[in-house]
Parts: structure tokens; sequence; C-alpha cells
């Protein structure tokens, strides 16, 4: 066991991240929380250093809602010249609406992305979800709503926007032996005033228990903003292996 933390802890690719599986009522009653967490640093032939930080934070009063929030800070430097520079919050009340098929939800999020030229983006709105369990098949959980957004850019030529978003999702997990799990989420987000202006959100995790509270998981992001800030490139694809500590 040793060995196999250490390996954990000497990844390069090691970010951190949280759970992209959505938050189900009466899950975990009461408080708990995820963290997670990695830094790196070389010095010789490369000249890096690398922090990444998570926390996940909810309360789930196993009646009727559940509220919680992920806080994600992401920093690298390569030879004195910064490469990455981002920080992400996010806050979300989820509602049963009729036994434990329909619920409402209700959220804010607040980005800051250096490198996608973000100096500050806000978004809050709301929305259905519909899950379906089968036992053998796993979990799926559909989502549709909206909501509002205002961005401020970096550059000086279209410095700012205001954008009413259709928010719908789609979300798959499937567990498999006593505390692992497979998932998936994808996000379409199109302007509800122009539909050529979307973002698209894809993830797919693969998450093993090693220990205790210990696990390891290996999430592929793969995202498309259409109309992204002058010079930013339109897709992103994004590698990311972690350990996380649940409580």
């Amino acid at each position: 066991m040793r060995h196999i933390i250490a390996l954990i802890l000497s990844i390069t690719m090691a970010n951190a991240i949280i759970t992209i599986v959505p938050v189900e009522l009466g899950k975990k009653p009461g408080v708990s929380g995820k963290l997670s967490g990695s830094f790196e640093t070389k010095r010789g032939n490369t000249e890096k250093d690398e922090y990444n930080a998570g926390l996940r934070v909810q309360y789930d009063n196993n009646e009727s809602y559940v509220l919680w929030s992920d806080f994600i800070f992401n920093y690298a430097e390569v030879s004195g010249t910064k490469n990455t520079n981002k920080t992400y919050a996010h806050v979300r009340l989820v509602h049963s609406i009729y036994e434990k098929s329909f619920d409402w939800e209700a959220f804010v999020q607040s980005e800051t992305n250096e490198f996608t030229k973000v100096d500050k983006k806000r978004l809050g709105g709301g929305g259905l979800r519909y899950k379906f369990f089968h036992s053998d098949f796993g979990k799926i959980y559909l989502g549709v709503g909206g909501f509002y957004e205002t961005i401020n850019y970096t550059t000086t030529i279209d410095p700012s926007e205001t954008n009413t978003r259709i928010n719908s999702y789609l979300a798959y997990t499937k567990k498999f032996g006593e505390d692992s799990r497979f998932a998936y989420v994808g996000y379409y987000q199109p302007n509800a005033e122009n539909f050529s202006d979307y973002i698209i959100s894809n993830a797919v995790e693969l998450k093993v228990h090693i220990y205790l509270k210990l696990f390891i998981s290996f999430i592929l992001y793969y995202d498309v903003d259409s109309k992204p800030a002058f010079g930013v490139e339109q897709e992103d694809i994004t590698q990311k292996t972690s350990f996380v500590f649940e409580f």
C-alpha cells in the first residue's frame, strides 16, 4: 500500500478535481465533503512549479434538499513562464419535487481563467432534473433549465458580454466493486438569442478506491466554445489524474 500511495503522489499529470457525478439527495445525510490537491516542483533540466487544490462541502437534510459547493484553484509555471492560472466556485441547491425522480435546482457560479482571457465570469440560474435508476445499468440524470451570465475579458476587443443561455445536460454513472465508479457528464448550453453561440462540455471519469477514504481519479475533459474571447482557441482537451480524500 505504501508503494501505491507513493505512486499517486508522484504522478506528474496530477491535478485537483471535484467529482463530476450529480449530487444525489439522501446519499450522505448531514455534512460531508471531499478534499483534493497536488503540487509539483522541478529544478535542473526542467524548471516547473504546479499547484492545484479542490474542495467540496455539502449538507444533505435527508428529506427534501441538498446544498453543496465546489471550490477549485489551478496555477502552474514552466521555466518562469506562467501557463495556468484559473479559479472556479460553484454553489448549488437541489430540492426534491416528486418522490426521488424529479428535482429542481438553483445555482450560482464564478470563474476566472487567465489563459482563456476571462477576467471574471459570473452566472446564476436553475432548472429541473429527472433521475432514472437501474440496479444493473446504472444511473442516468437529465437536466434542463437556463442561466444568465456576465463575462469580463482581458482583451480590448469586445471586453465584456452578457448572455441568457439554455442549459441542458446528460449524466451517467455506474458503480463497480465496493466504491469504484465510472461516470460521464455532457452539457449543451446555447445562447437563447443566437444558437450559433454555444458551449459544449464533456467529462469522463474513472474513480478507483485505493484505501480507506483515499481514491484515485482519472478524468478526460473535452470542451467547445463556439465564440470564445478574441485570440482564444474554440476547443480544449484536458486530462487530469488526482488523488481524492473523502470525509
